[in-house]
């Protein structure tokens, strides 16, 4: 009886760590396949990350194809209807193939310049500045607020250290905690402006009843001029006090007509549109047709991958081509 249930205890043991072993090796494959399926994946999606990234940048270059091939047609002047404002998505979707590529091209020369507010002989620019944060579009709350708001710009920018009666030069930027430096030089990024006197994430990108001045502002340049041909409408109603809404959409309206394209080559096209008062000059001292500067987005989209490419392209007389800054998400 002892040797039959020392027997039948060894069997029972011997069971126990064949399930055992059986349960361990299950778990192990399971393991190695979830492994190899995650690998399986990443590789997939390494893949596919290379090819976004290739065809992101033969977005860029279309961009660039399309701001040359603007250039050696002689046009003189940037409107809607330049080559570069506008892609033919059926001709990229031909090369691209199940990659879902989008283009744009922005003129930055129609948004207002931040470097420029640098130069103090720029009066009639600040006072255009002035009106584009009083337009109620922005979280700006007085007059007095939007005054001060440009004195910090304007120190921020210059190359002096001299403070304007609301601004702010270095001494007031150590004071703070943690201390930086005022720039004293012109401003490379936008997000920026959060770094200055002032400036608040509202007033920069926005709220649930405001707009972001972001969206209308460039530090591309530093002349003064505004593209009167590309200008958004907040910017086109800053250049009078008298521009109302409604004017600034008939100007939109207006230069987004074919029939018109000739027509936007001299800054003063506006007096011929139909019903815009004569009384209000909106300064050709300010304004331009064209633009050096240009905003490039590509997006890149397959399934459930997405790149996007944005960066800023300067465009020389001579027809050479620089690109300033460009950025992968």
């Amino acid at each position: 009886m002892r040797t039959d249930s020392v027997v039948g205890n060894q069997k029972g043991l011997a069971l126990v760590l064949t399930l055992l072993a059986i349960s361990f090796l299950v778990a192990v494959t399971v393991q190695l396949m979830i492994t190899i399926d995650r690998q399986v994946s990443l590789a997939a999606a390494q893949r596919e990350q290379v090819r976004l990234d290739s065809m992101v940048l033969a977005g860029l270059n279309l961009a660039r194809a399309a701001l040359l091939a603007d250039q050696r047609e002689e046009n003189t002047f940037n409107s809607p209807q330049s080559s570069w404002a506008a892609f033919d998505q059926e001709k990229i979707k031909n090369f691209a193939g199940d990659v879902d590529l989008r283009v744009t091209v922005t003129d930055l020369s129609g948004r207002l310049q931040v470097n420029a507010l640098g130069q103090p002989a720029l009066k009639k620019y600040r006072e255009i500045w002035l009106r584009f944060l009083r337009s109620g579009k922005f979280a700006v709350a007085s007059d007095e607020e939007a005054e001060a708001l440009l004195d910090a710009i304007s120190d921020w920018v210059d190359k002096d250290n001299t403070e304007l009666r609301q601004g702010a030069e270095e001494s007031y930027y150590r004071s703070l905690t943690p201390p930086y430096s005022c720039r004293n030089d012109k401003m490379t990024s936008l997000e920026e402006l959060l770094l200055i006197k002032g400036m608040t994430p509202r007033i920069v990108y926005g709220d649930q009843d405001h707009e972001g001045i972001i969206n209308y502002i460039t530090t591309a340049g530093e002349d003064g001029k505004i593209n009167l041909n590309t200008a958004p409408l907040a910017v086109l109603q800053a250049l009078s006090s008298e521009m109302i809404p409604k004017l600034a959409q008939e100007l939109i309206d207006y230069r987004e007509d074919e029939q018109h394209k000739e027509v936007l080559a001299t800054v003063g096209w506006y007096r011929k549109v139909s019903g815009f008062p004569s009384t209000i000059s909106l300064g050709d001292d300010v304004l331009t047709v064209t633009g050096k500067y240009f905003r490039v987005r590509a997006t890149a989209t397959i399934q459930q991958y997405r790149r996007i490419g944005t960066g800023v392209l300067f465009r020389a007389d001579n027809q050479e081509q620089t690109l300033l800054s460009w950025k992968i998400e």
